[in-house]
Parts: C-alpha cells; sequence; structure tokens
C-alpha cells in the first residue's frame, strides 16, 4: 500500500524541536507513520506506554539510534 510522503510539520509535530537534518533524514526514511509515532513514544521515554508500541522494524531501530545521538556524534555517523 502506498504511504504519502511525511512532511516537515508532521514530523516537528511528532518530534519537537529536531535539528533539520534529523527531520530530513525522518522524512526521507520512508517510514509510514504508525512506525514514526512509535520512535516518536520510544524518545520521550515514557514508561507507562512503551511496551505498547511493539516491535520495530529494523530501518525504524536504525532511524531511532540515529535521532537518539547528539548532533557532534550525528555528523560523526553519517561522515
Amino acid at each position: 500500500m502506498y504511504e504519502r510522503a511525511i512532511s516537515y510539520e508532521v514530523v516537528k509535530r511528532l518530534f519537537g524541536d529536531i535539528s533539520d537534518h534529523k527531520t530530513a533524514e525522518i522524512i526521507n526514511s520512508g517510514l509510514p507513520i504508525t512506525e514514526l509515532e512509535k520512535i516518536a513514544l520510544l524518545l520521550t521515554g515514557d514508561t507507562d506506554h512503551i511496551r505498547d508500541t511493539g516491535r520495530l522494524a529494523p530501518q525504524s531501530q536504525e532511524l531511532l539510534g540515529l535521532l537518539r545521538s547528539d548532533d557532534e556524534a550525528w555528523e560523526e555517523g553519517r561522515g
């Protein structure tokens, strides 16, 4: 099934104030909104709801790891 592209505004609504390069990575990931919502929830550390998210796809796990890294580590890892 075709998923439409995630907009900049949707990314900012889900993830808040993140850097533009991380926003671009999220948009370009091609992940469905349901996976992005899971990642956003995991990043909040809300332990009451984490177990309800289910398992993340491998690509989602990779994106989660990148989003958890600070900006300096991000640049080193992407270079």
